[in-house]
């Protein structure tokens, strides 16, 4: 469902994601932990383009969601004019002509070699696989829903028109359609009287969990939840976890960046752990967190069971 190609994310000069690349498959629930400022949270928003990558690539269902990286693409990089003068280069060293073509793109690609403009032929091969598979960012939302520490609810709408606002000014329904399925979702959150309340005089349980139906209105494929109980008190957690489990059994595709263990080994199919903008170790649950490999990974279990 959402493919990631060797994705790099820097602020400055502090390099966030370091070549990240994985695949997440519909109906799985892939839980990202590790310390802050692992990186976690910024992979999260690239899957969305909440942030702007500096290279790779994000796919979401066959379609891509980045511009074209020509560095993932060996036909695009040799129809570059540098390609051609670099076999030249080592043609003239006696480079066997067997070697040429892989030592060339292997130097381009180490030593980030390729321009801006690179001849026509080159434009025209990036211009052909955008074209070809390109899909508009705000048509891919529609389809991942997001799910923020801090809620984001709109504090000058009640909860109603916080809930209907995207699905009917995008006019994906009707308002009297979008009401009656808020009604239906405040309903199943348990909180069926809270239509005409404002957010300033919700609990953050209730906010958090009004978050979660808000993106549940657009109908999403899969949902981003980044570390949705981080701003909540010990006692308001359950109830959004016990939610965010119930999406989790439905079959929802999800991806978590969570601090809470317990949750992620009860309700995740898969962990992956980050540490300084790299993934140091992947796994089920119950490897991950009995029989973990990387010596970081031990580390930080060690300070968070």
């Amino acid at each position: 469902m959402i493919t990631v190609n060797n994705v790099y994310k820097s602020f400055g000069k502090n390099e966030v994601l370091k070549g990240i690349s994985l695949n997440v498959e519909k109906g799985e629930k892939l839980a990202l932990i590790g310390p802050s400022g692992s990186g976690k949270s910024t992979l999260l928003r690239c899957l969305n383009l909440l942030e702007e990558i500096k290279y790779g690539e994000v796919w979401l269902d066959g379609k891509l969601l980045t511009p074209v990286d020509p560095y993932l693409h060996f036909d695009v990089i040799e129809k570059s004019n540098t390609f051609k003068k670099v076999c030249a280069e080592l043609a003239q060293a006696g480079t066997p002509e067997s070697e040429i073509r892989e030592k060339a793109i292997l130097k381009i690609k180490k030593e980030d070699l390729l321009k801006p403009f690179e001849g026509r032929e080159y434009r025209a091969a990036v211009k052909k696989i955008f074209k070809e598979n390109y899909l508009n960012i705000n048509l891919a939302r529609r389809c991942m829903g997001m799910v923020f520490q801090q809620f984001n609810l709109f504090n000058n709408m009640n909860v109603l028109n916080n809930m209907i606002y995207a699905p009917v000014k995008l006019k994906i329904m009707t308002k009297a359609q979008a009401e009656e399925k808020a009604a239906a979702l405040l309903k199943r959150i348990g909180l069926p009287d809270k239509a005409d309340a404002f957010p300033s005089s919700l609990s953050g349980g209730q906010k958090q969990r009004i978050a979660i139906a808000r993106s549940l209105m657009m109908n999403p494929e899969v949902m981003l939840f980044d570390e949705p109980t981080s701003a909540l008190d010990p006692e308001m957690v359950g109830e959004v976890l016990a939610l965010i489990k119930e999406l989790a059994d439905e079959g929802m595709t999800m991806v978590i960046v969570t601090h809470e263990m317990g949750f992620a080994r009860e309700v995740a199919t898969r962990v992956l752990f980050m540490d300084g903008g790299n993934i140091l170790e992947e796994g089920a649950p119950e490897k991950i967190f009995t029989q973990p490999q990387n010596e970081r990974l031990k580390d930080f279990l060690s300070k968070v069971l």
